[in-house]
């Protein structure tokens, strides 16, 4: 039992990472900053670096539901105060703040999950970290193959993997947005979502990465002679 017990930890666990590996790069402005300066996303469009920003954060609580909508967003654009985002923007936004809300309701499940079998374990009386550092380590390490295929895929054609992204997750055709006359595809364009899944990458490999080493140092230490095991 501790074993199954210790296995939903650890996949509960993945599934804190992978939602918070797409959730951190998201939400983190200074990411924002940082493209939009290579990009010259600014001087594209025709705003302000101020009133860039501000658009952009408007838009982050939005899909974070700290706002209702994006309707009411405004900006001084090439000279002129105009609605920022247009019909087909707002359609697609609401789509991609439902995605996002399901996002955040399984990443806090996973939590809550997690720390009730964990306290179930510490009930039990079993030797907690010993069984989390088997299980995790198992888990992660399989995550990890397969997130490598995966990258691997992507890498070879993103354009395509970006396409059938959206035609998985989108039961429409919202997403297909025209840079002559949508702001937003200009703001995050091709360019924005091949950074920031490497943002996303990155995290969902070093994190395990730095579980799967602590688990390993912690288990070869339980194995020398004079420490206990189950």
């Amino acid at each position: 039992m501790r074993w199954v017990m210790g296995y939903v930890v650890a996949i509960c666990l993945l599934v804190l990472i992978a939602s918070q590996s797409v959730i951190v790069p998201t939400f983190f402005t200074p990411f924002f900053r940082w493209q939009y300066a290579r990009n010259e996303v600014a001087h594209t469009i025709q705003v302000s670096d101020d009133e860039l920003m501000r658009v952009t954060t408007e838009l982050l609580d939005y899909m974070r539901g700290r706002r209702d909508s994006i309707e009411d967003v405004y900006a001084v654009v090439a000279g002129q105060e105009r609605r920022f985002f247009s019909d087909i923007e707002i359609r697609h936004m609401i789509d991609v703040r439902v995605l996002y809300d399901r996002l955040f309701v399984v990443r806090n499940i996973a939590f809550f999950a997690m720390i009730a079998v964990v306290l179930a374990m510490m009930l039990f009386k079993y030797k907690v970290l010993y069984v989390l550092a088997h299980c995790s380590r198992n888990v992660l390490l399989t995550f990890l193959l397969l997130a490598a295929v995966t990258v691997g895929v992507i890498a070879i054609d993103f354009d395509r993997a970006f396409y059938i992204f959206h035609v998985l997750f989108f039961d429409n055709d919202y997403w297909i947005l025209d840079p002559r006359v949508d702001l937003l595809i200009n703001m995050v364009p091709l360019e924005f979502f091949i950074h920031i899944s490497i943002f996303i990458a990155l995290i969902l490999v070093l994190l395990p990465l730095a579980i799967i080493l602590a688990a390993t140092v912690y288990l070869k230490k339980m194995h020398k002679p004079g420490f206990g095991q189950l």
